[in-house]
């Protein structure tokens, strides 16, 4: 009856370990409206203008922004305007997210830069991503 019972449990044990599969693949994680994410963005946005990639700058902008430029060819111009004589040179990143909304503040050391280029910048995550909405 001892053996019985052991092989039992042993064919038991194989059975169990061999219909549970790990999964082939590992879900993405979910990622939200958080402080790492936000200045990420907000890094890329501000890689993105120092360079003068409208293009790519333009994909970091709400809609409603883009409403207010009206085209990515208008947007471009004022890049180009903005930053002549710039030379960038962003030395701090600082953000704080109040559930989907965030505010980022940069330190630009470019003598050149606005006098409100310390301001806060508000941004909004809209369909999993962040979006500046400061226009």
């Amino acid at each position: 009856m001892r053996r019985f019972t052991l092989s039992l449990v042993g064919i038991g044990l194989l059975v169990a370990g061999c219909s549970a599969e790990a999964p082939a693949t590992t879900p993405e994680p979910v990622t939200g409206p958080s402080e790492a994410s936000l200045e990420a963005a907000a890094t890329e946005l501000n890689t993105a203008m120092a360079a003068r990639d409208a293009e790519a700058a333009w994909t970091t902008y709400s809609q409603r922004c883009k409403d207010i430029f009206g085209s990515p060819e208008v947007f471009e111009m004022m890049l180009e305007a903005n930053y002549q004589d710039r030379n960038p040179d962003i030395r701090e990143v600082t953000v704080k997210v109040n559930g989907s909304s965030g505010q980022v503040v940069t330190v630009d050391e470019d003598p050149a830069a606005t006098a409100d280029s310390m301001k806060p910048r508000t941004w909004t995550f809209i369909d999993g991503a962040w979006q500046y909405d400061s226009c």
